[in-house]
C-alpha cells in the first residue's frame, strides 16, 4: 500500500507543533530565540548562512507563538498510517511500514522529556560498530529541537541538516573563547574562517564539505555512548525522567557526554586513531561552559596541539577524561542505588549536596539548564 507522504507529513509536524507548545519555556529567552530562527530557516528552505529579514523573522515568530498558545496543554496524537493507529514514539514500528517508502521517522524523548519528531529522507542506512546508523537529508517536518544526532538502542540517526546548522551557528557567534580552534578546525579543510563569515555563498561548498565529513566523525560520539556500562539502565531512566528540566538532569547528561567522547571507542577515540586534526579543534570550539568545567584538561591540550602536534598527550588527556568521567558517573549512581524509597526532589538535593556542589558546578548547571 502507498504511503500518503502529505497526510503523514501533517500529522507528523501536528505533534511538533504540540511538543513545542508545551516545552518551549523550558529554554532560555536567548536560546528559544536561536531556535526558532533555525526553525523558520528551515520553514522557508532558507541555507544555514543566510539570514532572514528581521520583519519577516519577528512576523513568523508572533504567529507561531499564537499557534503553541492554542495548542499548549494538548498531548501528541497517534499517527495513522496505513490504516494502522500508531503511539508517536514508537519509531521502529513506524519505519517498518514506511521500509519502501524512501522515507524515515524519527522519534524520542530529549533534555526534560521534550517529545521530539522529525520525517527526512534517508541518503545512506549502514552498519557501523555493530550498530545501524542512518544518515539523513531533507527534513518534512520537525519539532523546535534540532539535534545532528540521536541514538536510540542500537540504531544512530545523523542529521545533515542539523549539523549544517550547528557549525553555522558557531561560524555566526565566532565566541572569543573557541575562534582560535575554529580557525584552526576551517584551516585543515583549507577554509579561511573570517572569508567564510564574509562570503559564505562563495564559501558554501566547502562548507558543507566540512559538514559531512563532520557529521561522519560525530557520529562516534553515539557510538562511544551506546559502549558505555557506568549507567545502569533503569538508573538513568530514573534519573532523567524524575530529574527532568533541573540541574541532576544536566549534570547527568553532561558526564555521559564525557564518557561517550572520551572513550576508547568514542569520538575523540576516533579522532586520535585517524589522526584528525580539524575534528580535534572543532571538538574543542563546540564545547559547551559545563563540559569544559568537567574535562578541564581538553582545551590546554588542544591549544598545545596546534603548535605541537602531540598525539600522545591528548591521548593521555582523554585517558583522564575517561577515567574522571567514570568517577562522577559511579558517584551518581551510588546516590540512585541507596535512594529507591525516596521522593525526587530529596534525591535531588542529595545529588546537589554530595556532589554538585563540593564540585563548585552549581552555577554552571543553572547557566545551562535552559539550554
Amino acid at each position: 500500500m502507498s504511503i500518503n507522504i502529505t497526510d503523514l507529513q501533517r500529522q507528523i509536524q501536528q505533534n511538533c507543533h504540540i511538543s513545542d507548545a508545551n516545552f518551549s519555556g523550558a529554554f532560555s529567552l536567548c536560546i528559544l530565540l536561536l531556535r526558532l530562527r533555525n526553525l523558520y530557516k528551515w520553514e522557508v528552505n532558507m541555507p544555514p548562512w543566510q539570514e532572514p529579514d528581521r520583519g519577516d523573522l519577528l512576523k513568523w515568530v508572533e504567529g507561531r507563538e499564537s499557534l503553541w498558545l492554542g495548542l499548549e496543554g494538548s498531548s501528541p496524537e497517534a499517527l495513522v498510517l496505513n490504516g494502522q493507529v500508531l503511539d508517536s514514539l514508537d519509531a521502529p514500528r513506524i519505519n517498518q511500514l514506511l521500509k519502501d517508502s524512501g522515507l524515515f521517522y524519527g522519534a524520542g524523548l530529549v533534555t526534560g522529556m521534550k517529545p521530539s519528531y522529525f520525517l527526512a529522507r534517508p541518503i545512506e542506512v549502514r552498519v557501523q560498530e555493530g550498530l545501524e546508523v542512518c544518515i539523513v537529508d531533507q527534513e518534512l517536518a520537525r519539532d523546535i529541537f534540532s539535534a545532528p544526532l540521536m541514538r536510540q538502542g542500537g540504531q544512530i540517526v545523523a542529521r545533515r541538516q542539523a549539523m549544517a546548522s550547528t557549525l553555522w551557528d558557531e561560524v555566526l557567534e565566532l565566541r572569543a573563547s573557541s575562534s582560535k580552534a575554529l580557525s584552526f578546525a576551517f584551516a585543515q579543510y583549507g577554509l579561511n574562517l573570517h572569508r567564510l563569515r564574509k562570503h559564505p555563498v562563495l564559501e558554501s561548498h566547502g562548507f558543507m564539505q566540512v559538514v559531512n565529513a563532520e557529521l561522519e566523525t560525530w557520529i562516534y560520539h553515539e557510538i562511544g555512548e551506546a559502549m558505555v556500562d557506568t549507567f545502569p539502565g533503569q538508573v538513568w531512566q530514573r534519573m532523567v525522567s524524575e530529574q527532568a528540566n533541573t540541574l541532576v538532569e544536566v549534570f547527568a547528561r553532561a558526564v555521559r557526554d564525557l564518557l561517550a567522547d572520551t572513550h576508547p571507542f568514542g569520538l575523540l577515540g576516533h579522532i586520535i586513531s585517524e589522526k584528525k586534526s580539524a575534528s580535534l579543534g572543532f571538538y574543542a570550539a563546540l564545547m559547551r561552559p559545563l563540559s569544559r568545567n568537567l574535562y578541564p584538561d581538553i582545551l590546554p591540550a588542544v591549544q598545545d596541539f596546534m603548535f605541537k602536534n602531540d598525539w600522545d598527550e591528548i591521548e593521555r588527556v582523554r585517558r583522564s577524561g575517561y577515567s574522571r568521567g567514570r568517577e562522577m558517573a559511579l558517584q551518581l549512581v551510588e546516590v540512585y542505588e541507596n535512594t529507591d524509597e525516596l521522593d525526587p526532589e530529596t534525591v535531588r538535593n542529595r545529588v546537589v549536596d554530595r556532589i554538585i556542589r563540593p564540585m563548585g558546578l552549581a552555577d554552571s548547571l543553572d547557566g545551562e539548564s535552559r539550554e
